[in-house]
């Protein structure tokens, strides 16, 4: 296929020489139906160049198409994170970077969910990319070209492409897969939600926000925030030893999304500080301050991080419930490894104050652990670990 150039950086490419080749950043060219979630790949495609870093520009018609970003597993697993920026309402700058020089691995880097506006005229509407710096392990310039994408919008609307599998995210990793009983998901649709954002009120969750409804097998979800495209809720304990769920959201008593997800006895993810599902994670060190590289953790000092993702408790989670009194504790086993030396467990339970289904692990440093501003941490809930790419600063 040809892809059409930015012809900046096409000129930049020529002035630079025929023999190097530069990478590329481009979009694929899709069609949907109005009122659709798609899932596409923003992909680099490396040829002969190192890329350890990337910025771009991503202009779209903000009035049809509705925009959120996820850095890939595979960027994800060299380190790397995404900050994303709105520069105007038309306007996203997406930036990969991370605190090492390993270069970005070859292919999708970016997995970006688009909501289609139900009343989205039928055309063919450009995802237009512009602005690519990119720069290699030496922090030298590496050249990058562009290759817009589009989107073609016909037909009638959908129901049944409202929701997709791929929209199923564990709200601490940002990563698919199957769910666990109380773990806490993010929802990413089109129009799955009320037209203005709401959050509960006066309470931890509410089974309704805006008039809108999350079923599992019939099983009414905690809610923690519901907007037009994006929910936040907690997998019932109800789902507890099932192979799969079918969820459904409802609005005002009708549904308008389904999906069918696949449940496992557990699928921990860790909290991360910018909320990205990478990076430094959402951990306190022993003096109550929150780790980051200004504020490195001291080897054999008691951590605490926080999670979710543990699968049923003992006693058996309760919907919606904020922990208090006797602590549920998870079924399964809990370890850490922290830059791959076993950490001693101290504690593994419910979070205090917080909603069934967060984790909070508290456990020392070891006094072997590497140190560094980035080191490696990882929670394991019987055989299942947490996702890659999230860190701990030690000294």
């Amino acid at each position: 296929m040809k892809r059409p150039y930015n012809l900046v950086l096409l000129a930049a490419f020529l002035v630079w020489g025929a023999a190097a080749q530069p990478a590329e950043l481009y979009l694929p060219s899709v069609s949907a139906s109005p009122g659709a979630s798609l899932l596409l790949s923003i992909s680099l495609e490396l040829r002969l160049s190192s890329v350890a870093a990337v910025q771009f520009d991503l202009q779209f018609d903000n009035e049809s198409l509705a925009l959120t970003a996820i850095i890939s597993d595979a960027a994800r697993n060299s380190g790397k994170t995404l900050h994303l920026t709105d520069v105007a309402p038309n306007k996203k700058r997406f930036l990969v970077q991370g605190l090492n020089q390993n270069p970005i691995v070859d292919g999708d880097l970016i997995d970006l969910f688009v909501a289609v506006n139900q009343a989205t005229l039928p055309r063919t509407y450009t995802l237009q990319v512009s602005n690519v710096v990119g720069s290699d392990p030496s922090g030298q310039q590496a050249y990058v070209l562009a290759a817009d994408g589009t989107v073609t919008i016909g037909g009638s609307p959908d129901p049944a492409s409202r929701l997709i599998a791929g929209g199923v995210l564990s709200a601490a990793s940002l990563g698919s897969g199957p769910i666990a009983p109380g773990e806490m998901l993010t929802f990413l649709g089109s129009g799955i939600g009320p037209a203005s954002p709401q959050q509960p009120s006066g309470a931890a969750t509410s089974t309704v926000l805006g008039d809108t409804t999350v079923l599992f097998d019939g099983a009414p979800a905690p809610l923690l925030f519901a907007g037009p495209n994006q929910i936040n809720a907690v997998v019932p304990y109800e789902v507890y030893g099932k192979p799969s769920t079918q969820v459904l959201v409802n609005q005002r008593g009708q549904g308008v999304a389904g999906v069918i997800v696949s449940v496992t006895n557990a699928a921990p993810a860790v909290f991360t500080a910018d909320g990205s599902g990478t990076g430094q994670g959402a951990i306190i060190n022993e003096d109550q301050v929150l780790n980051s590289p200004s504020k490195p953790a001291l080897r054999g000092s008691v951590m605490t991080l926080f999670a979710t993702g543990a699968g049923q408790t003992d006693p058996t989670g309760v919907d919606g419930q904020v922990a208090a009194g006797t602590l549920p504790k998870p079924l399964l086993p809990i370890s850490v490894w922290i830059g791959g030396m076993n950490a001693s467990v101290l504690y593994a339970g419910a979070a205090p104050g917080g909603v069934a289904g967060l984790l909070q692990v508290n456990c020392i440093v070891p006094l072997t652990a590497p140190t560094g501003l980035t080191v490696p941490i990882v929670l394991v809930v019987g055989t299942a670990s947490s996702q890659a790419g999230v860190t701990i600063a030690i000294r």
